[in-house]
């Protein structure tokens, strides 16, 4: 009966012990992609990042991209603070934002000679090359005399400074 006695003892160890054992395994990987998701997305400056979250066995995966290197261990620190994660992999890139996202201006000289060239196709004119400097239009290229007006038009409907005429009538 003693023997019986504490081999039932040793099964209700064990059972305690395997039941203990059970419920420390922590949160599952699904909950905690949401946990540490939540709170990059509640972070201000990491909401709008493209960070996407994986969890295996504990161990978080970041990967995305941030626009600075802050951004980057912010996100690190905030899915360590996670309960049940054990390790966090950042792999992260670090791509800064475009500075001058818009392009550059067009001179007024770029937009005079694209104005006198648009015109001059709108004229049926060909062979008739046009250059700019400071406002002033050069006509340059060989034209019929038939055409000769309708190019000088069409140079001055861009509203240059002056017309200067180079062409070579046939």
């Amino acid at each position: 009966m003693r023997l019986a006695m504490k081999a039932l003892s040793i099964s209700l160890m064990l059972t305690v012990f395997v039941g203990l054992a059970g419920c420390n395994r922590g949160p599952t990987d699904e909950a905690l992609t949401q946990a540490v998701r939540a709170k990059i997305n509640a972070d201000p400056g990491l909401a709008t990042q493209a960070i996407s979250v994986a969890a295996h066995e504990g161990v978080v995966t970041l990967t995305g991209n941030v626009n600075s290197d802050p951004n980057k261990g912010r996100a690190e620190e905030l899915a360590k603070g996670v309960g049940g994660v054990k390790s966090v992999t950042n792999n992260l890139t670090v791509r800064p934002p475009l500075v001058n996202a818009t392009p550059p201006p067009v001179s007024p000289d770029l937009r005079l000679r694209t104005d006198v060239m648009a015109s001059l196709t709108k004229y049926g004119i060909t062979g008739v090359t046009a250059e700019v400097a400071n406002g002033e239009v050069t006509l340059t290229g060989t034209i019929p005399r038939a055409k000769l007006q309708d190019a000088m038009k069409a140079a001055n409907e861009a509203h240059p400074k002056r017309v200067i005429n180079k062409l070579t009538v046939k």
